[in-house]
């Protein structure tokens, strides 16, 4: 005899197989995309912190810019009364807390007056020239700005540095000119980015993760002020451009450096990678958790679903053998449709005329 399966176990398996796949394809779907979707989050978030910061300092530069600009064409500039200038400078740094210092220089070079937001002494920067900056390290670069100002005739953002007391300055310059274009002098200002730590609360309050960082770097990759701890092995060094915009994993932490427009600075941040895979794995065992549950109960929908297509089949088939047989066949009503209800209908018309042709028979005995 050949073994064979019924219907409804073939139909049972295959509805249970097309659930099982169906739900494990969409619960797979769900958790790479849920896990693009917070990789993307944890980067967007990096995005924004950088945009907050960079709008934070291009704001407070663009106020100096604009207030060192008004002073510059002041007339007590174009006098050669150094004194004066320097009260007048004095007051311009007192009345703001936009700047650190004050510098300016002739044309040639040397200092004709300077002024200090601490009021220190400037005496002994007296004779000081700007061309002998070009031979220091540190003031190499503010010293090819200066004299780029001097040749274009053209404001100029200079270096972003720290000052002696670690406040975090940014330099302007703008050339004083005469009406016919003549420069009769530069200034050269300090621009104080925090000097009242918000810049640093702000880093603070804006943390990807509480274990993580926010640092403001330069160009050389230097940190010049950092909220939290940066690992020194993260160090972005030079190579920070070209890492601009993705996400780096290094030493157990994601990391992220983005450029600031108009500054040339960078904001790296970073947080443990531990904190996106905890999340992740959350999400896996979320995932398939929902995914097991909602499995069963599409299994045990596709039984039912099988139990309601199968069970007329099954039973037409019954009640075909009882008339092979000879045997009293139960009429079915079962609920059906399309081909199967007609099969059915069909069934009972010739249960109808079998019985009426035993009843017949009956009869003709008697």
């Amino acid at each position: 005899m050949k073994f064979s399966f019924s219907l409804y176990f073939q139909i049972t398996i295959l509805f249970i197989l097309l659930s099982i796949f169906s739900v494990i394809a969409a619960g797979s779907l769900n958790y790479f995309e849920s896990r693009k979707i917070i990789v993307d989050q944890f980067n967007r978030s990096m995005r924004d912190i950088a945009t907050t910061i960079g709008s934070s300092l291009n704001g407070k530069a663009d106020d100096a810019a604009g207030a060192i600009m008004r002073i510059s064409r002041h007339q007590v500039l174009y006098s050669s009364d150094s004194d004066a200038i320097q009260q007048f400078l004095q007051v311009a740094v007192d009345s703001s807390a936009l700047f650190n210092n004050i510098y300016y220089f002739a044309p040639e070079g040397p200092l004709k007056a300077a002024a200090y937001a601490d009021g220190r002494d400037v005496a002994r920067y007296a004779g000081e020239n700007f061309l002998n900056y070009a031979d220091q390290e540190k003031t190499n670069e503010v010293y090819h700005d200066l004299v780029r100002a001097l040749a274009t005739r053209t404001p100029v953002f200079s270096a972003f540095f720290k000052s002696a007391t670690g406040t975090l300055m940014n330099s302007f310059i703008v050339p004083v000119t005469n009406v016919d274009g003549s420069v009769v002098g530069l200034l050269s200002c300090g621009i104080a980015m925090d000097t009242s730590f918000k810049l640093l609360e702000m880093m603070n309050t804006l943390k990807p993760h509480p274990n993580g960082y926010v640092a403001l770097i330069d160009a050389e990759g230097r940190v010049l002020l950092s909220a939290g701890d940066m690992p020194a092995d993260l160090s972005p060094e030079r190579d920070w451009l070209t890492r601009e915009d993705s996400l780096i994993s290094c030493a157990g932490y994601l990391q992220a450096v983005f450029r600031m427009e108009k500054t040339g600075l960078g904001v790296c941040s970073g947080l443990p990678e531990t904190a996106v895979s905890e999340m992740l794995k959350r999400l896996q065992n979320s995932t398939t958790l929902f995914t097991m549950v909602v499995g069963i109960i599409a299994c045990l929908a596709g039984i039912l679903a099988a139990y309601i297509l199968v069970s007329p089949i099954t039973a037409l088939v019954k009640g075909l053998r009882s008339l092979q047989d000879g045997k009293p066949a139960a009429r079915i009503d079962c609920r059906a449709s399309g081909e199967i209800a007609e099969a059915i209908s069909i069934y009972n018309e010739l249960r109808e005329k079998e019985q009426k042709a035993r009843a017949k028979a009956v009869q003709q005995d008697t």
